[in-house]
């Protein structure tokens, strides 16, 4: 999808409506904080504005939706997220654990779901994912060893495989969480892990190499708002450094990544709006259970495989929910 399409699916959400218009007509205003791009936010936003037609919330009609970027860079989330709260909203969708911690530091009162809820967030965000008695909630991400999962996932399309690289961002808020899982995994398989920091997009280049040099045989990248932002150019990188990538959900496989396993984060973004549903007419956040996800998927690109030069075992193309041909 090229920029301009991108940038026109989600610009009813950057519309500063007039103070008059929204008066005359008591619109409800919806904030959206996000980590990632306009570009990898297309499908997960056009689920949650699915969600909320749905449920009758039409947009310019009876909600106003203002939607700010920060393309990974955690630093300039303080400003988005200022910019927002001057705009008034009754709710927030903050899309990771740092604009929900960004967003709740600034107004703690202020009603925000996130739909990638992690064991992060308790219990200085929420008492429990049962009780969060807050002002934040949403539906988790985590289940119980799934980024461990991503480890497996690497020794299933390369069976040989000694040593795994992991691409790691740690200015965010789950990957200390993230790298002991991973490190567990590999252990338990009796696997090397090589980690490697990239906090900016410009050091992911360098980060690639060190784990190119480290001799990896494939390299997992994380959910992750940066990497998430980042994964074409992850993708050509590794091409270029013949490094297989095992995703962390499924919008890297699509980019060209060797495979993915992980939530259908799109899912989530479609149940967080019954969330701002019942936030809009009078519910309390912290009253709303943290939900789970309900589906899990596992994505193959053999064009990947091919260009690489390797052979997927079959037992892996037959439990892959998609084929990428």
């Amino acid at each position: 999808m090229r920029r301009r399409e991108v940038l026109g699916v989600l610009a009813s959400a950057t519309v500063a409506w007039p103070l008059g218009v929204r008066a005359q007509n008591a619109r409800s205003r919806i904030a959206i904080l996000s980590i990632t791009s306009p570009e990898g936010d297309v499908r997960n936003l056009t689920a949650f504005r699915k969600g909320l037609q749905t449920l009758g919330h039409i947009e310019g009609r009876t909600i106003d939706i203002d939607y700010r970027a920060s393309s990974g860079d955690t630093k300039s989330l303080t400003e988005l997220a200022q910019e927002l709260i001057r705009l008034k909203p009754q709710v927030v969708l903050a899309t990771a654990v740092t604009p929900t911690r960004i967003m709740n530091g600034i107004a703690p009162r202020l009603p925000i779901v996130c739909p990638s809820f992690s064991d992060s967030f308790v219990p200085s965000l929420a008492t429990s994912f049962a009780h969060p008695g807050g002002s934040v909630t949403g539906i988790a991400t985590d289940v119980e060893a799934l980024i461990g999962k991503l480890a497996e996932l690497a020794l299933d399309a390369i069976p040989n495989m000694t040593k795994v690289g992991l691409l790691s961002n740690p200015a965010g808020g789950s990957m200390g969480r993230f790298e002991q899982q991973v490190k567990s995994a590999a252990k338990a398989h009796r696997i090397d892990v090589q980690i490697a920091h990239a906090e900016k997009l410009d050091s992911i280049k360098g980060a690639l190499q060190q784990l190119r040099d480290a001799n990896v045989q494939a390299v997992i990248v994380p959910q992750n708002g940066l990497l998430i932002s980042a994964r074409k150019q992850i993708v050509e990188l590794a091409t270029t450094l013949r490094l297989p990538l095992i995703f962390g959900n499924r919008d890297g496989a699509e980019a060209g990544g060797l495979a993915s396993y992980g939530i259908d984060q799109a899912e989530n973004y479609l149940r967080a709006a019954a969330y701002v549903d019942k936030i809009l007419k009078g519910t309390p956040a912290g009253d709303l259970p943290i939900e789970f996800p309900t589906k899990i998927e596992l994505v193959v690109n053999l064009r990947t495989a091919k260009t690489l030069g390797l052979s997927v075992p079959p037992i892996l193309l037959d439990r892959a929910n998609e084929v990428i041909e």
